[in-house]
């Protein structure tokens, strides 16, 4: 056959021709490494590609509480100031009478936060549920309102249990964890177009003093030794490195000591836990009793564990419900415990809102998804005090307790 670009000359077909195994590669994965690494197959990096959509920050939570549900849709939705210019969100959505007569126990609640102050909120909103009944097949009922009362404009989504076709609603872990953000970016750039250059620099100088993991972080890893590092004036990107190094040393996660800085052994972790939870440094920083690098983040791992609530926060603000409790240990260690409602304390079978102050001990139970769900318990100073003469705790959390009036209760 004749050569496509037609040079003279003639080409035979050979029909026994196959490509060795080790060559053939997968195009749908080629393209994604591609995209993340900036690399074409060679071992010589190339430019890496950014991502010029708007951002937007999408989050989900649900519940099986018919009490939250209507919370969330008679006063959380509709709370006073909210509001565009401090008036009360006006709903948007399904029907509100026609939500209300089928709202179910079960229901989801989605929060969009564009990062450019120009977007529409509630064509947001409206679009993001038109590409996600698509996405799922459900025909849904929803309610959707526009908060303006943080820094950060945004939308709340609130979703029915079950949609109007009398199908129980069920979103994939792969819709939340992926297609909600990366169509709420869509959704946000076919609004005003793609980030500009400006935007970009903007992005950069954020990052150098974000509280958070960054790619810079990346950068600071890879030229790190062991635990320190020290900069070469031959590095091309050296005052970008010093500037976030600076930060890093504010939130208390490395030293600058013989002409370079030494970190903590845990500071990535530290970032990113306080990337999730966004009070995790602050917390540590606000420990009454503990060593602030002996304070982690609960798990199940942990089991049993008793001592005294010392602070209770908000990790979302305008969001959802969740909090985070601090825990500081008869051990001498402090727990960082994450929780996706108000926190409540157990006693001799009540329940009642957990507060700053009480003696309790926590525990994790499973859930019927296999979840590990940390649970308080109030303790009585006396059998606390018990417990930390039968394992010999002698931190100052424990002194404090052992010193405590015998009888009285939490709190007193």
């Amino acid at each position: 056959m004749r050569h496509f670009l037609f040079e003279d000359k003639d080409y035979r077909y050979n029909a026994y021709f196959k490509r060795r195994a080790r060559d053939v590669r997968d195009p749908v994965s080629e393209l994604a490494r591609l995209f993340r690494t900036g690399r074409s197959g060679g071992a010589r990096p190339r430019t890496r590609f950014i991502d010029l959509r708007q951002k937007c920050v999408a989050k989900m939570q649900y519940s099986n509480s018919i009490e939250a549900h209507h919370v969330q849709l008679e006063k959380y939705l509709i709370r006073e100031g909210a509001g565009l210019d401090g008036v009360v969100p006006q709903l948007f959505g399904t029907e509100t009478d026609e939500y209300k007569r089928n709202t179910v126990p079960k229901n989801f609640r989605i929060f969009l936060s564009p990062e450019s102050s120009n977007i529409d909120l509630k064509v947001l909103g409206e679009k993001f549920i038109e590409k996600l009944e698509k996405q799922t097949g459900y025909h849904l009922y929803w309610q959707g309102a526009c908060h303006y009362n943080t820094a950060h404009p945004h939308t709340h989504l609130l979703i029915n249990g079950v949609d109007k076709n009398g199908q129980e609603v069920h979103i994939p872990r792969d819709i939340v964890k992926t297609f909600m953000r990366e169509t709420a970016m869509d959704l946000c750039t076919a609004q005003v177009g793609m980030r500009t250059q400006q935007d970009l620099e903007i992005e950069r100088e954020k990052n150098l003093v974000a509280s958070r993991y960054t790619k810079l972080d990346d950068r600071i890893k890879e030229l790190s030794y062991g635990s320190r590092i020290t900069l070469s004036k031959h590095i091309h990107d050296k005052e970008r490195i010093l500037k976030r190094l600076e930060t890093l040393s504010k939130l208390r996660l490395c030293t600058y000591e013989n002409g370079g800085y030494t970190f903590k052994e845990s500071w990535q972790e530290d970032l990113k836990a306080n990337g999730r939870y966004n009070t995790f440094l602050k917390a540590r920083e606000e420990l009454q009793h503990t060593a602030p690098q002996r304070m982690s983040i609960y798990t199940g791992e942990h089991g049993f564990v008793s001592g005294k609530i010392t602070k209770i926060y908000r990790t979302d603000d305008d969001a959802s419900d969740n909090h985070v409790v601090v825990l500081e240990g008869i051990d001498g260690k402090a727990y960082f415990v994450p929780l996706l409602k108000r926190p409540e304390i157990h006693d001799s079978g009540q329940r009642s809102l957990l507060k700053e102050g009480e003696l309790v001990s926590i525990k994790t139970y499973e859930n019927q998804k296999g979840r590990l769900t940390p649970v308080f318990f109030k303790r009585e100073i006396k059998s606390i005090q018990k417990e930390i003469k039968k394992f010999s705790y002698a931190g100052n959390l424990a002194s404090e307790i052992i010193k405590m009036r015998v009888g009285g209760r939490s709190g007193q």
